[in-house]
């Protein structure tokens, strides 16, 4: 064997056995990102983000059990090395992504309880001037009643909150929106039908 043909085996061995190398350190910092997304609530809110690097992620592994069934000599793991560096990618951002979509989220609520705290207070300042005559007690205590299930709503619309269950507030602030500002036109409704006579 010529001196140049050992050269080129070894070459070529060095090759082999340097694409063979299982990417350990991209599998657990993938790993590590998609555990991060996971924490930062990224299925959540970021849903299809994170789905995209879960499934990157899976992409990944099933490239590399492609290889570990294949002879040493001709296994390559570049294809699962690239998938699990954009995974990780991939998955950063999904954290990312929830992160800004909650913050959003958070504010949002928040100035939605703020409304829903003034719509219960209009709607009771309202009920208090309201006019009271014969037949329109049966009105008031109706009204007095909506009034009690926004309140209720408003509570539990923070209690959600404070849970960090901010769909089920941003629903129940919206329910004492709407049943406050109910009350509250149909108590203007009632003022203006008493003025007109």
């Amino acid at each position: 064997m010529s001196r140049i043909a050992v050269v080129l085996s070894i070459l070529m061995l060095v090759v082999f056995t340097g694409c063979s190398k299982v990417p350990e350190i991209e599998m657990q910092a993938s790993q590590t990102a998609i555990n991060a997304a996971r924490t930062a609530e990224a299925e959540i809110y970021a849903p299809e983000a994170f789905q995209t690097a879960v499934d990157t992620m899976n992409a990944a592994m099933a490239a590399k059990q492609e290889q570990d069934s294949k002879f040493k000599l001709f296994r390559s793991y570049n294809d699962s090395k690239e998938l699990l560096v954009r995974a990780k990618v991939l998955a950063d951002q999904a954290a990312s992504m929830a992160a800004a979509e909650k913050a959003r989220i958070i504010a949002e609520v928040t100035d939605l309880i703020a409304s829903a705290q003034m719509a219960v207070d209009n709607a009771n300042a309202a009920l208090a001037g309201a006019p009271v005559g014969k037949g329109s007690r049966a009105e008031i205590e109706l009204m007095k009643s909506d009034l009690s299930f926004a309140a209720t709503a408003l509570g539990e619309a923070r209690a959600d909150f404070e849970a960090g269950m901010y769909e089920a507030a941003r629903t129940r602030a919206q329910a004492a929106i709407d049943k406050a500002n109910t009350v509250t036109g149909e108590i203007e409704a009632a003022i203006a039908r008493k003025a007109g006579k």
